[in-house]
């Protein structure tokens, strides 16, 4: 006898026009932080790109979490939101090392010496 999980339960189940509504709701709020990100860097403002990137990110995953009927996910990290996607499909298992990646970046302190890019320009040059 297999046992169905909650993740599966709910990605077996059709969307319904709330859960949709509210996947729209997240996904133009990370389309409006996408373009933002992009003014932004247009505008020399690299860490208010990076900050609303970092948002349109964990809007598009929480769209398709709600999309799959889970409105309870983890809301500040884009690496467990894609673990938790992978349990609906496998595919999202390749944006684990990305969110990952991405989740670093952010840690990082821009105004800290050894990431003030001196060290990149000493390498290039």
């Amino acid at each position: 006898m297999s046992e169905t999980t909650p993740a599966a339960a709910a990605a077996a189940a059709p969307p319904t026009a709330e859960t949709i509504r509210r996947a729209r709701l997240v996904w133009e709020q990370g389309r409006a932080d996408l373009r933002e990100a992009r003014r932004r860097l247009r505008a020399q403002a690299p860490l208010d790109a990076s900050y609303l990137s970092f948002q349109a990110a964990l809007n598009a995953l929480t769209a398709v979490c709600y999309l799959h009927g889970e409105f309870r996910g983890p809301t500040f990290s884009t690496a467990q939101l894609a673990r938790l996607l992978e349990g609906f499909d496998a595919r999202f298992a390749a944006l684990v090392p990305a969110a990952q990646a991405l989740e670093a970046a952010q840690q990082l302190n821009p105004y800290a010496a050894e990431h003030d890019g001196a060290e990149e320009r000493r390498q290039a040059g």
